[in-house]
């Protein structure tokens, strides 16, 4: 994992990043790729799946989950993985596009890489203290759109459920 983070982020400076793969990972969808801080979703070819968090000046933290996140995803057509900042997840087999509407109606398209999303919206503050990690929490009112072959609309509700 060490190494795929060092190749992708070599890789995002020189240009495009998300072709980045080594020993069976690879990079998927990510936010703040504007910035040096973000996280970036990667998968094994075994099924293993991962988080990667950049910190600017910091070594890259993972979270990597054996056997894979397994949210299943054939209902809405996506799961998600984590949130804040952001929200990360799994698209199912046919999605070509997810979108996240605010309250306002503000429209923000996904990344999408392979079977992986990230999109950047607000959440609120990131949490910063175990405390903070642990409190009650209300997601902010989101709506999601998934849409499958020839752009069918496939599900839309709320992005994030408690």
């Amino acid at each position: 994992m060490t190494t795929l983070s060092e190749l992708y982020r070599s890789a995002e400076v020189a240009g495009s990043a998300e072709a980045v793969s080594h020993a069976g990972w690879h990079a998927g969808a990510r936010i703040g790729t504007s910035t040096a801080n973000g996280r970036m979703l990667a998968y094994n070819d075994s099924g293993v799946e991962a988080e990667c968090i950049f910190r600017e000046g910091e070594r890259t933290l993972f979270n990597i989950m054996s056997g894979g996140y397994g949210n299943d995803t054939s209902e809405r057509g996506f799961a998600v993985w984590s949130r804040r900042p952001g929200v990360l997840g799994a698209i199912d087999t046919g999605v070509c596009r997810l979108e996240v509407a605010d309250a306002e109606g503000v429209v923000v398209q996904a990344a999408i890489v392979a079977h992986t999303f990230a999109v950047d919206v607000d959440l609120g503050p990131v949490p910063q203290t175990i405390d903070e990690v642990f409190a009650p929490w209300e997601p902010p009112e989101l709506t999601v759109r998934v849409y499958g072959e020839g752009d069918a609309l496939r599900y839309e509700g709320p992005l994030l459920t408690t």
